[in-house]
């Protein structure tokens, strides 16, 4: 039960954080880009073992990365995208 209401409590942030950004593509590249970054990091450093626990780890910090990516193009005002997310 912990972990649905922690799932359920992950995607109201990042539907809310959706909200704060110009598009919802950029929600999207920012959560893709921040679990493939994680995930190519603990490759590059030898620690990849493929358990679900890292896995999940990877969502946490695609999540994080969907509320600071907002926050920063809210900061910065840039909207520039160029269309990929990786």
């Amino acid at each position: 039960m912990p972990r649905l209401s922690l799932a359920l409590c992950g995607l109201m942030i990042a539907l809310l954080s959706a909200c704060s950004v110009n598009n919802t593509s950029n929600a999207s590249c920012d959560f893709v880009r921040g679990t493939n970054n994680n995930q190519s990091m603990r490759e590059a450093s030898g620690h990849d073992t493929g358990s679900a626990d890292e896995r999940q780890k990877d969502v946490g910090i695609g999540f994080l990365n969907v509320i600071f990516g907002g926050i920063s193009r809210a900061l910065s005002s840039d909207d520039s995208a160029d269309g990929k997310c990786l």
